[in-house]
Formats: structure tokens, sequence, C-alpha cells
């Protein structure tokens, strides 16, 4: 028993990594395709089925890199199509849509019934999502400018603050789920299911996240760049730059140290 236990704790800490990962992954599938009629200011978006995208306009967008990457980092992050409609992109429903399949695709990420062996109860997957939508609703960033480079591709400007919340989040659940083992290993004969401490260790995890947004902090403002670049005649952003972007949006590194 005491062996299966901690099969399943390492699962669910595991799951707090899945967490933090799932952002990074998924941020580097996330992509938009310019065309390159005039690769100075014109935009569209070509979707690709295998991964979320931004529908594609009825025809060619006239708005420069810098605020096309701030429109699509406000659907991601904030939920907040403002810019999208208004630069022309698309329409508020189309921006939800995007928003709605990126947040499918982040909670997809962390593989919490593969992790743990078990069927996500609803309520706690419903609280996943609103405490999901909450993290990447606390991104801080600021698109400043855009510069083209000598070789053709363009520098975009990015003024951000990390999100200190993985490193608190992983000290709390982990300090939760010793009280909780040392509770149900006290007293063998009241002692839960396998299932019922799986719960436990899902709630376990919701609560410890709310705390920690609740009381985010944040580092200091620093400033980061994304190339965007001709592939294939069309303009992307690097995917590279991306991922690592989300890296400095939210402290993730506390999963690889």
């Amino acid at each position: 028993m005491k062996i299966k236990f901690l099969k399943k704790y390492a699962a669910a800490v595991m799951a707090v990594s899945v967490l933090s990962m799932g952002l990074v992954s998924n941020a580097a599938e996330s992509s938009a395709a310019v065309r390159t009629d005039n690769p100075n200011t014109s935009v569209q978006k070509v979707h690709d089925d295998s991964q979320p995208g931004m529908p594609a306009p009825t025809e060619i967008v006239i708005v420069s890199y810098d605020q096309y990457l701030s429109a699509l980092l406000d659907v991601y992050y904030r939920n907040d199509s403002r810019a999208f409609v208004a630069l022309g992109l698309g329409t508020a429903e189309e921006a939800t849509a995007f928003y709605n399949e990126i947040l499918d695709t982040e909670l997809l990420s962390m593989e919490l019934e593969s992790f743990l062996g078990m069927e996500c109860p609803e309520e706690i997957e419903n609280d996943f999502r609103a405490l999901m939508m909450q993290l990447l609703g606390g991104a801080r960033y600021a698109v400043t400018g855009c510069e083209q480079q000598p070789d053709g591709s363009y520098e975009v400007t990015i003024i951000y603050e990390k999100m200190i919340v993985f490193n608190p989040l992983m000290e709390l659940y982990m300090a939760i789920v010793t009280d909780l083992s040392q509770t149900w290993f006290a007293d063998y004969a009241s002692m839960p299911s396998e299932e019922d401490m799986m719960v436990q260790l899902l709630a376990a995890l919701c609560s410890s996240l709310r705390v920690c947004l609740d009381n985010v902090t944040y580092a200091e403002p620093a400033i980061t760049t994304v190339s965007i670049e001709l592939q294939d005649g069309t303009y992307l952003p690097n995917m590279s730059d991306i991922a690592n972007l989300e890296s400095l949006l939210f402290d993730t590194n506390i999963v690889f140290e």
C-alpha cells in the first residue's frame, strides 16, 4: 500500500511540473503566419489544424508586426480581443474561440488522468480551468517596438515582469501533501482509498495554486525580444523566442532545478 502511494505521490508532484512545462511547450506550438506581399506591414494568419491557430482574416490586413504580436499575446494570455478586433485580424468570437482552444490545449498538456491513474473529477477539472485562466491572465508584458534587421527579419521588443508562482506553489503543495500523508498513515484503519487520496491530492494542488495566484509576486522589469522571420514564404515568430518568452513570464525554471 505504501509503495503504491509513493508512486501516486510522485505522480502528484509531477503534476506541478507538467503544469509549468506545459506552458512552455504549448507556447512553442502557438504561432502565427504572415503574408509576404508587403513584408513590412501585411499580416494574414494561416490556420493549421494540427495546433491552435488564429482564424484567418478574409483579406490582407495592414498592421505592423509589433501591433500584430501584441494583439496575439493579448488574446493568448488575457482573453482580450480588443486589439485583435481593432486591427481587423478577426472578430471577437474568433478570438474567443482561439483563446478557448489554447486553454484546452494547456489543460490537456497537464495529463492529470494519465499521471494520477484516475479520471479527474469534473469539479476539480473546472477549478483547474479557472486557475489556468487566472495564471495566464496574470502575465505582465508590454510590446514596445519593432525593428527590421539586416537579414530581413523583424525584432519585436517586449518589456516583462516574471511571475513568481511555481516556486511557492511547489513549496506549499509539498508541505500540504506531506501533512496529508502523515495523517493517512497515522491510522491504517481509517486510511482512505487510493482514489480518495488522489482526489485529495488534486484538490490540494488546486488550493495551493489558488493561494499562490492570489498572493503572486513579480520580479523587476526586464527586456526581451521575439524575432519574426521569413519561413517558407511566410513571416513567423521564431519558435525558440516564443518558448523563451513564456519561460521569462513565469518561473517555470523551478522544474529543471
